[in-house]
C-alpha cells in the first residue's frame, strides 16, 4: 500500500487521564488503504477496532474494510446511506438511513426515507416505516444484548430480529453512556434519552454532532466553529473555527479545518484540541492533500481519514 510523507507539529505535553493518556499530537505509518478511480468518504472504526466502513463521494451506499485495508466488499447501495451512519456496539452490525425517491404517478415525486441495520455481510433489515423527512436514527440495547432503535420523528417496527449483543458486551452497551443520542438538524441540537425524548439544549444551527465516549458531553459544528458542551446543555466552549469532530478519549477531539471556493475544496488539514480550548496542534501540514473526515478509534491509537485530492482513504498512528 502507497504511503506518503506529512510534517509533523510538535508535541504536546503528556499528561495522563482517567481514560487513557492524552495524545501529543504526532502522526506515524500513515498508509493508504483503498486506491483505484472510484472516490470515498465519511470513514468510521467499528467499536472493536477491526474494521472501518466507509461510503462512496456523496453519501451513496456502505463498504466495509478491515483495519489494515484488505477484503474491502460494499454491503450496501442505498443512496444516502453513508451520512450518519452508525455502527452497533459489537460491531456486527451498522444503522444507516436511506433516501429514495418515489414516482406517484401524474408527475408527482415523493421523497422517501428509512432507517436500515446492515449487517457486515450486507444482510439488511429494515427498522421504520417510510416517511418523507426523519433524522438519522440511534441504537438502544437492553441489559439482555436485545437492540432496538431511538428515532423521535419515525415509526418504528416493532419485533424486528436481529443478533443479539454478546454477553460481555451486555453491561457496556446498556449502560447509559451508550443509550444517549443526539439530533442534530440544523435548526437546533437535542438530546435523545433512552426511551427515544428529545430535548433541545442548544437552539441555533447545529450540525455533525459528537459525543464523548462517556456520553457526558457533545462537540458540533456552529458557523463553522466547533463548540463542546455538557449534555445538559451547560459549559459551552468554542474551540474556533473547525469542522467534523472525532473524540480522544474524554479530554480531546480530533478535527478538520477546509477552506473552498466556493465550488470545491482548496486546503485542508487535521488538527488536535483539548476540550478546554489549550493545546492546538497541527497533525498535518502538507499543501498538496486535502485531508478531511478525520475519525480516531475507539481505544485512540489509530486515525483514519480522506484525502479528498485522490479520493482515497488512508490510516495513521495516533500519539
Amino acid at each position: 500500500m502507497k504511503r506518503f510523507t506529512l510534517t509533523i507539529a510538535s508535541a504536546l505535553l503528556l499528561v495522563a487521564t482517567s481514560a487513557q493518556a492524552q495524545k501529543t499530537g504526532t502522526l506515524s505509518n500513515i498508509t493508504r488503504l483503498t486506491n483505484g478511480t472510484e472516490r470515498y468518504e465519511n470513514p468510521r472504526w467499528s467499536p472493536d477496532g477491526s474494521k472501518i466502513a466507509f461510503t462512496k463521494l456523496g453519501y451513496e451506499g456502505l463498504l466495509v474494510m478491515d483495519a489494515d485495508g484488505a477484503n474491502k466488499k460494499v454491503i450496501s447501495q442505498g443512496a444516502g446511506e453513508g451520512f450518519e451512519f452508525k455502527w452497533s456496539i459489537d460491531s456486527r452490525e451498522i444503522l444507516v438511513r436511506d433516501t429514495r425517491w418515489l414516482d406517484k404517478g401524474d408527475g408527482l415525486i415523493d421523497r422517501a426515507h428509512a432507517i436500515w441495520a446492515v449487517s457486515t455481510e450486507g444482510k439488511k433489515t429494515r427498522m421504520t416505516y417510510d416517511d418523507s423527512f426523519m433524522q438519522p436514527a440511534a441504537w438502544r440495547y437492553s441489559a439482555n444484548g436485545t437492540k432496538t432503535i431511538a428515532a423521535p420523528d419515525a415509526r418504528i417496527i416493532k419485533d424486528v430480529n436481529l443478533e443479539a449483543v454478546p454477553s460481555a458486551l451486555r453491561k457496556k452497551a446498556a449502560s447509559t453512556a451508550s443509550n444517549v443520542s443526539y439530533i442534530a438538524n440544523g435548526v437546533t441540537l437535542s438530546i435523545v434519552n433512552a426511551e427515544g425524548t428529545a430535548t433541545v439544549i442548544y437552539d441555533k444551527p447545529a450540525i455533525c454532532a459528537a459525543l464523548s465516549p462517556n456520553g457526558k458531553k457533545i462537540a458540533f459544528i456552529n458557523e463553522d466553529n466547533l463548540l463542546v458542551m455538557n449534555i445538559d446543555g451547560t459549559g459551552l466552549v468554542n474551540l474556533g473555527r473547525g469542522y467534523k469532530p472525532s473524540w480522544v478519549g474524554n479530554s480531546q477531539i480530533v478535527f478538520e479545518k477546509t477552506t473552498d471556493n466556493g465550488h470545491d475544496y482548496t486546503s485542508g488539514e487535521l488538527y488536535i484540541i483539548n476540550i478546554n480550548g489549550s493545546g492546538l496542534k497541527a497533525l498535518t501540514n502538507d499543501a498538496s492533500k486535502i485531508k478531511m473526515n478525520p475519525c480516531v478509534s475507539a481505544d485512540g491509537s489509530k486515525l483514519v481519514f480522506t484525502c479528498y485530492t485522490d479520493g482515497q482513504i488512508y490510516c495513521a498512528d495516533l500519539k
